[in-house]
């Protein structure tokens, strides 16, 4: 049996009560100016999210994945009939969980289910072998389009959750090896964190709070305290951290208990943790308006699905829709990680209003939003109106989404696709191997083609092309808004400048 000092020291509660208890005259002051004006609520869900996790076969990962995509997308639509609204997931993904559910990841992205980001666990680690294992990692998510901000030149940008919650070396040695994280992580693309809280060994004595922590590779966490992050001050020095709530509630039968901000189907989001969210008024110094309500979750766990998709969530969703987005005193938003840091940014650099405004405001949509190709490839450009992209060679046919441009699919075999919307063109450059099926071109909604080249048109109004595999197919939109289709021995041109 635990001794009552073993008992603290389990839940760190001698480093982040004292806090907490320091903190209640300016909660108190918050619920009374509440009162009188409109509180944005940005609701985030930052999802551990582990489908290996105690799974007994690859059957149950794609069983798990499987009711995932189904069962939140259900969610989804429930919202928007009910209350016009839609809510967000943020999946942090480890590498260590494998690649067979990068695609599913990437497919959930652009059916604007969410957005994923980096969740990392590893042991022992030096700098340098936490760079390679890093640099690794990301090489193989951006082989599906993840981590990867929209551009010009897609670059690598994420937002992280650290394994077993020690950040920066903060568990005595363990689940970390490096002080010095912080860097690390902001060298490879990191724009901030979102471990805390967790009310463990590993938890920090700044809680409730959007702050900057400076990192030094002479101690452990570094993140233990920082500088709030606030209106007028956009140049902070250090490194982004989002905290999620964390303090004391009345429990049943009226017992305190520790309120961490996790979300479980035994620990399911009730009117009365709600509550004690809102109360921990997490925001951005000198915009108290705009509030921060970040969850946590093992959610690809079957027995936690009712707190996310099923039941329990359309109850908690219920009632952040009726009683907390009413648009006098409260207005809702579901937002991404990635989202809530914007408005933060924002928050820090003078804006005000309507949160919304700002979901893309220092970090543009993850690439995913606009594309998606369920092979491994190399991403090229991707902006709302220009994609250019290389699938890796020997991966065979292949299905490309588009969210933009004359056409919504290219399926079959092909090695390069540029579209530019703009000028209402696709081109494909072949494989310049034979064999393989046709390829199977699906038009955007409202077009319909009309010069084929040759090539089949089927009832459901997509084009069917036997494709030479040395040739070009160009597909344009014509003045009159048809689309015309011819081939061309022109393919150099496309792989040079793709």
């Amino acid at each position: 049996m635990l001794t009552p000092w073993e008992r603290v020291r389990r839940r760190g509660l001698q480093r982040w009560l004292p806090t907490y208890l320091w903190q209640a005259p300016q909660r108190r002051a918050a619920r009374a100016a509440r009162r009188g004006r409109t509180t944005h609520l940005m609701f985030l869900v930052c999802d551990h999210f582990e489908p290996r996790h105690g799974a007994q076969d690859e059957a149950q990962v794609d069983a798990r994945l499987r009711q995932w995509s189904q069962g939140y997308a259900e969610l989804q639509q429930w919202c928007l009939e009910a209350f016009g609204t839609r809510p967000l997931h943020s999946w942090f993904y480890p590498p260590h969980h494998g690649e067979r559910a990068l695609p599913h990841l990437a497919d959930w992205v652009h059916r604007g289910l969410g957005e994923v980001e980096l969740h990392y666990h590893h042991a022992d680690d030096t700098e340098a072998t936490l760079r390679a294992g890093l640099r690794d990692c990301l090489q193989r998510y951006a082989q599906w389009g993840l981590l990867l901000e929209s551009g010009e030149a897609p670059r690598t940008r994420f937002g992280f959750v650290h394994g077993d919650w020690a950040l920066d070396n903060s568990c005595g040695g363990r689940f970390c090896g490096v002080n010095g994280e912080l860097s690390i992580l902001a060298e490879h693309g990191c724009w901030g964190d979102f471990t805390m809280p967790s009310a463990n060994e590993c938890q920090t004595r700044k809680i409730n709070s959007v702050y900057y922590a400076v990192d030094s590779p002479e101690r452990s966490r570094s993140h233990d305290w920082g500088r709030d992050a606030r209106v007028g001050e956009p140049d902070a020095a250090g490194f982004f951290l989002m905290q999620g709530p964390l303090g004391m509630r009345l429990g049943r039968p009226w017992r305190p208990r520790i309120e961490n901000a996790s979300l479980t189907s035994e620990n399911w989001g009730s009117r009365e943790r709600i509550a004690s969210w809102i109360d921990c008024n997490v925001h951005v110094q000198g915009r108290p308006e705009w509030l921060f309500i970040k969850l946590h979750t093992h959610g690809a766990i079957e027995r936690d699905f009712d707190a996310l998709f099923g039941e329990r969530a359309r109850t908690m969703h219920r009632v952040l829709n009726t009683e907390y987005n009413d648009g006098r005193r409260y207005q809702l938003h579901y937002v991404t990680a990635r989202q809530a840091y914007n408005i933060a940014r924002a928050a820090e650099h003078g804006m005000s209003g309507d949160p919304r405004e700002f979901l893309d405001f220092a970090i543009q949509a993850p690439a995913l939003r606009h594309y998606a190709l369920d092979v491994p490839h190399q991403l090229l450009r991707c902006t709302p109106g220009q994609l250019r992209v290389q699938v890796a060679d020997g991966v065979g046919a292949a299905r490309l989404r588009m969210h933009a441009g004359p056409l919504r699919a290219v399926e079959g075999r092909w090695s390069a696709c540029a579209m530019d919307a703009a000028a209402g063109r696709v081109r494909i450059l072949g494989t310049g191997q034979a064999g393989g099926p046709r390829l199977r071109l699906e038009p955007a909604d409202g077009l319909c083609f009309a010069g084929v080249d040759g090539s089949r048109l089927q009832p459901d109004g997509a084009c069917e092309v036997d494709f030479d595999p040395t040739q070009e197919v160009l597909v344009e939109r014509d003045a009159s808004g048809r689309l015309l289709l011819r081939r061309t021995q022109t393919a150099e041109v496309l792989r040079e400048n793709a």
